[in-house]
Parts: C-alpha cells; sequence; structure tokens
C-alpha cells in the first residue's frame, strides 16, 4: 500500500476510510459500523479495480447453492463478528473453503455477465448444464454472506460441551432464515452452528481470486489426499492465532428455534430458502 493514499473511498455498499498511520480501516455499511483488520492490499487493490468481486443474489436458491459438506472431506470454516458489534442491519459470516454449486443460469450468468473471462467459463465449456443431472462446483477460498439480520441463534461446541448465545430480535411473516454450520475459522477444535434470520436479500460476495474448480462431472480437482493436507494447514493456522474461547462473550441462552419441530412451526422449508409463516413477536 503506497503511504500516500489516504482519505475515504465510496461506492454504492461501502465507505472505507485508510490513513497509513492506523492499523485498520472502517467499513460503513448501511446502519452498521464495523472496524476489523482487513488487508489494506486487498482493498486498494479492488478501488484500482486489479480484483473481480461479484456479488451473487442468492436469497431464492441458497439452500441448493450452498453445500454444508463436501464429497472428498474438505472442510470449511466460520467466522462470525464480534458478538458486541451484533445489531439490526448488514451483516457478514465469513465462509473458508466453501463448497457452492455452478451449474445453474440464476448462479453463474452475474459472473459472466461481470467478467466474460471468469474461470467459470472455462468450466461451463467441459459441462452441458442443460442435462439434469450435470455437476459442476467450485470451491472457494473466501467469500462472505451478506444479509440485513433480524435475529441469531447460535450453538457453539468446545471440547465435547454444548455452548449457547441469541439474539432474538423477533421477525416477522416473509422473513427468511438461513442454517450456516461449519468449524470455526478463529476458536480451535470447535464447531459452530448459525441459524439467522434476516428480511430482504442474501448474497455471497467473493473475488475471481478465490475461485477453485472442484467437481467437474464425476471428476474431482481437489482429491481426498490434497483435502486432509488443506484441513491439516488450516487447523495448524487456527492454533497459531492462539484465541481463547473461554474470552467469548455468550449469553448462555439457548434458544428453541435449535428445535427443528419448533422451527419448522414457524418455517416453510424447501430446496430453494425458508420462508416464515408466521411473526415472531418479543415482549419488551
Amino acid at each position: 500500500m503506497p503511504g500516500w493514499l489516504s482519505g475515504t473511498f465510496h461506492n454504492s455498499r461501502e465507505e472505507i476510510t485508510y490513513k497509513p498511520t492506523q492499523p485498520c480501516i472502517r467499513v460503513m455499511c448501511g446502519n452498521c459500523s464495523l472496524t476489523e483488520r482487513y488487508s489494506l492490499k486487498y482493498y486498494y487493490l479492488k478501488w484500482m479495480g486489479e480484483m473481480t468481486m461479484y456479488s451473487l443474489d442468492i436469497t431464492d436458491s441458497y439452500e441448493r447453492f450452498i453445500c454444508m459438506s463436501s464429497g472428498v472431506g474438505l472442510h470449511h470454516y466460520i467466522t462470525f463478528p464480534e458478538i458486541s458489534s451484533w445489531g439490526n442491519g448488514d451483516f457478514f459470516i465469513t465462509l473458508e473453503n466453501i463448497e457452492i454449486n455452478m451449474y445453474e443460469d440464476v448462479w453463474f450468468s452475474p459472473i459472466l455477465n461481470n467478467n466474460p473471462h471468469s474461470i467459470i467459463a472455462t468450466l461451463l465449456k467441459k459441462v452441458d448444464v442443460n442435462e439434469p443431472d450435470c455437476i459442476l462446483t467450485v470451491v472457494l477460498k473466501r467469500a462472505r454472506v451478506v444479509m440485513e439480520k433480524k435475529s441469531v441463534f447460535m450453538r457453539l461446541e468446545n471440547g465435547g460441551e454444548n455452548y449457547y448465545h441469541s439474539d432474538d430480535c423477533g421477525f416477522d411473516i416473509g422473513d427468511k432464515y438461513i442454517l450456516l454450520a461449519g468449524r470455526s475459522a478463529d476458536y480451535h477444535d470447535t464447531m459452530v452452528w448459525l441459524r439467522m434470520v434476516f428480511t430482504g436479500r442474501l448474497f455471497l460476495e467473493f473475488d475471481e481470486s478465490d475461485i477453485i474448480a472442484q467437481s467437474i462431472e464425476l471428476d474431482n480437482n481437489i482429491s481426498i489426499e490434497s483435502a486432509k493436507s488443506l484441513n491439516k494447514s488450516q487447523e495448524l493456522f487456527i492454533g497459531l492465532k492462539k484465541r481463547s474461547f473461554s474470552a467469548l462473550h455468550l449469553n448462555g441462552i439457548k434458544s428453541p428455534f435449535h428445535d427443528y419441530s419448533y422451527l419448522s412451526s414457524y418455517f416453510s422449508c424447501d430446496e430453494n430458502n425458508n420462508i416464515s409463516i408466521k411473526n415472531h413477536v418479543i415482549d419488551l
């Protein structure tokens, strides 16, 4: 990052402020203000137009778009925002090594419209997306799920014990929920289950350089042995962070929405998404 670069930069989604003397930048998104140690090089390249960023609207297809398991055993990892920063408004969940489907027009067309030279264009030449059994998946080294949060119900498993945190702000008919589950990218030997209720649209944001081809019909680019090596490297990196699970400020509230029968009484669920069929009101 050149030393002369400072000030505030704007686009339709973000306001980014950088000063050479500061170790971090502030990202303003709607009503939400987050300060994180983002890569300054990342934002510099992004604003200089040297990175191709995608933002896919997956509101009507997220259940069949995001793969919560890998056929070769590749683990995916989740980072959730600092709990003290949770509030209504834009909410971001970072996913690492996540596998997604890419055989439907609704997913690949926005990418090709943005960048006809994307690796996705090359992969599509190897399959027939008109075939009902077409298989085309890619792994994203890093991606971000963006939503306008209503409520979050979290369960964590660490050392064989379950821990809970609930941020229940209620929700309305027509709101949706998504479940994201995986290993924690920050805390060693920790599993995360996040049930999040949101309003409006749901987006997945990622960069072209984070796309790795995976399943092309019956051929896997990442082998079982390669997946094991990637998992081992990721776990080593998490261990080097040395973050203490006990430092998390959990409120210990176990939401009834962790129970699928209870959840199903509020939401209509199908292969596309999960839509609220009745209001959930919190008495203040």
